[in-house]
């Protein structure tokens, strides 16, 4: 299988050493920010983390991208994802043009790159910032560092190479992008929650292979998207070990999450996942019945009276 590393590159002041926690919790809030991305880009794709330590003032980590999709794609997804990371949210970097910014974090790899490349490049950095589960900890990765004042700089590049990243990001910014001040990230928490319902919904589609792709369900009269987390159920569907038949009317007795989001003093669904899977028939007609069912508004679902 092919790996594409990530380096994650920590410039450090000579006169002293970073503290293991401020390192320590960058990186796993790297590692969600990187995680949620791949997995709203190209769910298939394996992410790992190495530690690896370089030349004497720097720090590097380096993450290891593995799915199977082309070296090209796995290229891609790693110029996005260091993008992502040194990106202040808006349409420059470091008063750069987007495009340069890309063709910067990029490196050698820009060379293969057409313009065409770079705009979709672009694009995707700006809908995965769309995501409150990618910037919420790229900002957490700015608040661990930020204490620590042997980190002069962040950087990333889509490589392993040890020379520093092109683009790297001043101690004298990471205040900004960690972002508000921490009585508002307690108004965001606050703002987030989890609703667990049982309940039948009626298979869609399921992907037929090892990923972290959302399993596709009709409920409350509308298709959506879930995470899968029942682990047995899914290995059993994988493995072909239930007398389960993937075809039309398969009705599944699930334990279904929603998480959501506050906004404007309403509750909006932002996620959903199946925890459980209790059971399953095949009725057609039960189906149709299902999905005869009237929207509920999908954002409220009756939850605001709670």
């Amino acid at each position: 299988m092919i790996e594409q590393p990530l380096t994650i590159y920590f410039d450090l002041s000579p006169d002293a050493r970073p503290t293991i926690g401020a390192v320590g919790e960058a990186m796993v809030q790297f590692e969600r920010m990187a995680g949620e991305t791949v997995f709203l880009m190209e769910p298939g794709i394996e992410f790992s983390l190495v530690y690896q330590y370089s030349a004497p003032g720097s720090l590097r980590i380096i993450a290891g991208l593995r799915g199977l999709v082309t070296k090209e794609r796995l290229s891609t997804l790693a110029i996005i994802i260091a993008t992502t990371l040194v990106n202040n949210g808006l349409s420059h970097i470091q008063g750069k043009a987007m495009d340069e910014a890309i063709r910067a974090v990029a490196g050698a790899e820009a060379n293969t790159l057409t313009d065409e490349d770079i705009k979709r490049i672009a694009e995707a950095v700006r809908s995965v910032e769309r995501s409150e589960t990618v910037t919420q900890p790229r900002r957490e990765f700015y608040r661990a560092v930020e204490p620590d004042k042997a980190i002069t700089g962040i950087g990333a590049a889509p490589s392993e190479k040890a020379a520093p990243p092109a683009v790297v990001v001043p101690r004298a910014e990471f205040n900004d992008r960690a972002g508000p001040a921490i009585e508002t990230l307690i108004e965001e928490i606050e703002s987030q929650r989890v609703v667990s319902e049982r309940t039948e919904v009626v298979l869609v589609q399921p992907p037929l292979i090892e990923s972290n792709r959302q399993w596709r369900f009709f409920w409350n009269g509308q298709e959506k998207g879930a995470k899968m987390l029942d682990e047995h159920f899914k290995q059993q569907v994988l493995e072909g070990t239930t007398d389960l038949k993937l075809a039309g009317g398969v009705i599944l007795d699930v334990t279904l999450e929603t998480t959501q989001v506050k906004r404007g003093g309403l509750w909006h669904n932002n996620s959903f996942a199946v925890v459980q899977v209790h059971g399953w028939r095949q009725n057609a007609e039960q189906a149709e019945l299902l999905l005869s069912h009237g929207s509920d508004d999908d954002d409220q679902n009756d939850q605001n009276t709670q």
